[in-house]
């Protein structure tokens, strides 16, 4: 379970066990972001990758909505514990990647070239999940190519 929890982000994890952040970042951190994060997390830990994914936001809502829940909870995800939380410029200078969800992260200037990536295209989660969803997971695929090109 603590393997689990550290590769959600919710605990640091050890120093033998350190892995490379990726960053996802959406307006409120309550649903593209966390879709992101969830399945990214799954795919590193089933392909035993070197990376861990958080969620974070620009305006953070309170907590992430029933439906993202429920949804990723049909994927066998579980998100219950997590909250959606500002992100910080210590986010930003410590992720191997920031991939954002149309919107303008802080700290951009500190972002190196190449490190930061706009999914701009997903859809809104509200409007149509499961469209988002297959996205999300299909960029997700294509974003560990460029991380593990010898994949």
């Amino acid at each position: 379970m603590l393997a689990l929890a550290s590769l959600l982000g919710l605990i640091p994890a050890s120093g033998q066990d350190k892995k490379q952040t990726i960053l996802f970042v959406c307006e409120h951190g309550s649903a593209k972001s966390v879709i992101a994060a969830a399945h990214f997390n799954r795919v590193a830990e089933q392909r035993s990758l070197p990376y861990r994914a958080i969620a974070r936001a620009i305006n953070p809502d309170a907590e992430i909505p029933q439906q993202v829940r429920v949804n990723l909870a049909k994927d066998g995800l579980q998100v219950a514990s997590w909250k959606p939380q500002k992100v910080a410029e210590k986010d930003v200078q410590e992720a191997v990647r920031v991939v954002t969800f149309a919107c303008k992260v802080p700290f951009a200037e500190r972002i190196t070239a190449g490190k930061l990536v706009d999914w701009q295209d997903v859809p809104s989660t509200s409007e149509d999940y499961e469209r988002a969803r297959t996205m999300i997971v299909n960029k997700i695929d294509a974003l560990i190519k460029t991380l593990m090109p010898k994949i």
